[in-house]
């Protein structure tokens, strides 16, 4: 038996179709999945929780994705400058690189991993 796929690979195989794929696809499991990715790439700074529906699917695939992009290059920036400073016995200077990604960063999923990181570091 296969293993399921991660809601960030669904995202991405969508995100990589047409918007008339992207129609062809919505269906209530699809909305409950593409659902726990907008939680997941919550902006902190805007109040309650988006809704995704299926009027709003394809361009909440689309920016969803570009949040997941977006996330990622940043925070794989910070980490790898992070650990530069680690292994250049300077703790301070990669603490500096986190708490630099948290105050710019508002996506949950990536303040998360972040903010773990930087315990690890304290």
């Amino acid at each position: 038996m296969s293993q399921p796929e991660h809601e960030f690979d669904l995202l991405n195989r969508w995100a990589s179709l047409s918007d008339a794929q992207i129609a062809n696809i919505v269906s209530e499991d699809t909305i409950r999945v593409l659902q726990r990715v907008a939680d997941l790439l919550g902006d902190e700074s805007e109040p309650g929780r988006p809704t995704v529906s299926p009027e709003n699917f394809i361009s909440t695939v689309r920016s969803m994705r570009e949040r997941y992009a977006e996330g990622s290059r940043l925070l794989g920036n910070a980490i790898l400058e992070a650990s530069d400073w680690i292994d250049r016995n300077e703790p301070s200077k990669a603490r500096e690189a986190y708490e630099r990604f948290l105050s710019n960063c508002k996506l949950k999923f990536y303040r998360k991993i972040a903010a773990n990181q930087l315990r690890k570091i304290l």
